[in-house]
């Protein structure tokens, strides 16, 4: 395997997912075709429950099927996202329009983490991973804020428009990941090609014994997930609804994407202090849960600069946190497994997104957007403390 040419196309891979100009202005774009914030917080939570109920089958599909072929229906499905997203006359084209979009996002998740590691332990190089996973985190957030950048024409060009880029964009990837090698680390990656019918079903019966086998003897590997999955869930929020903030504060709504340029930025400068730190996680993990509970609480001022402070700190956290943990159980995961064990931190992530997002936007709707960035600042804050206990007692012990 070129282990530098296969990075290069995955690297390509990632700019061209990661560069959703729609993300900045979707939900203005729900609420000019007549939505309300709270069906705006219900449309997220399909988003979620869907991601949640899917988030680790797809991954067993990419450890069973082969990550290359995931990832390719990963933008056949983006593809469809996008398209339903474009309908009218009926709101349950939007909500099949997240319903594949999560789905989309499900088959890539856990799926490329794992291509590009199992790709690095093949070349026998796997202890790059955490600066070659890095590097993917900050092409990811770069292309996000240019995308960002691009919000006040995707706002002149409208929703359909938009749409139909990001319908492009998705092909992209397809045709990216198409030259892709698929690694093989281990005999049963070498023997996907090989199964029938009936071996697949008891290969799948297998992977889930063995995959529930592992999380129920690695507690302390579920722990970290879950910890990443709490920085991650106020990180989506905030640019969720700071878009309906700004415009309460005064900014113009055509120019919504541009100060909100910095918070992907602040996230790639956490990725990039992450990949030189080796300090312990579980004082790093507390760390940024402090962090990153006053920064969303900071959201909430009406003042455009605190605001955006606010969002930069948990972002900041959010990618630290992000690169240390998937290093850190990238180690403890085996080669068979990855894919799947990968896809259950974020499916932790969708399980506390399926509460937060409906819950938020009716807050939002009743009582303001500060006001609901208040209480996920506190209730993080809360959950750092009572975890920082727990640590405590536990190494007291």
């Amino acid at each position: 395997m070129n282990i530098e040419r296969q990075t290069v196309r995955m690297y390509l891979y990632e700019a061209a997912l990661a560069f959703r100009m729609v993300d900045a202005v979707w939900v203005i774009f729900l609420l000019e075709r007549g939505y309300s914030l709270a069906q705006v917080g219900i449309a997220e939570g399909i988003y979620h429950v869907t991601s949640m109920l899917f988030e680790v089958p797809s991954g067993m599909a990419a450890d069973l099927f082969g990550r290359k072929r995931t990832l390719q229906l990963s933008g056949v499905l983006g593809i469809c996202s996008a398209v339903f997203m474009t309908l009218e006359g009926f709101s349950g084209f939007v909500y099949c329009g997240m319903i594949f979009s999560a789905l989309s996002l499900n088959m890539a998740s856990g799926t490329e983490e794992a291509l590009v590691y199992d790709s690095l332990l093949e070349a026998g190089c796997e202890a790059r991973y955490k600066k070659v996973w890095a590097s993917f985190s900050m092409i990811a957030r770069v292309s996000s804020t240019f995308s960002c950048a691009l919000s006040p024409a995707a706002i002149l060009i409208g929703y359909r428009y938009t749409y139909y880029i990001m319908a492009g964009l998705y092909l992209f990837t397809i045709l990216c990941v198409s030259g892709v090698r698929e690694p093989q680390v281990t005999q049963k990656q070498r023997m996907r090609g090989n199964q029938i019918g009936s071996e697949i079903g008891r290969r799948w019966r297998q992977h889930i014994k063995e995959t529930g086998a592992f999380l129920r003897n690695n507690p302390r590997t579920m722990c970290k997930l879950l910890a990443n999955a709490a920085l991650a869930c106020p990180c989506y929020l905030i640019m969720m609804y700071l878009q309906e903030h700004l415009v309460d504060c005064g900014w113009p709504k055509s120019l919504i994407g541009i100060p909100m340029l910095m918070i992907p930025l602040a996230g790639a400068v956490g990725t990039r202090i992450a990949a030189g730190n080796e300090k312990g996680l579980a004082k790093a993990l507390l760390v940024c849960g402090v962090i990153s509970g006053i920064g969303t609480c900071l959201v909430g001022n009406r003042m455009l600069v605190v605001a955006l402070l606010g969002a930069c700190l948990a972002r900041a956290c959010e990618g630290f946190s992000e690169i240390r943990v998937s290093e850190n159980v990238n180690r403890d995961f085996t080669s068979d497994h990855r894919a799947t064990l990968v896809s259950v931190d974020s499916m932790l992530y969708s399980v506390l997104m399926v509460a937060a997002s409906p819950a938020t936007g009716v807050l939002g709707d009743r009582y303001g957007v500060n006001v609901t960035f208040y209480l996920l600042g506190g209730i993080l804050l809360l959950a750092t403390v009572i975890a920082g206990g727990v640590w405590n007692r536990r190494r007291a012990q």
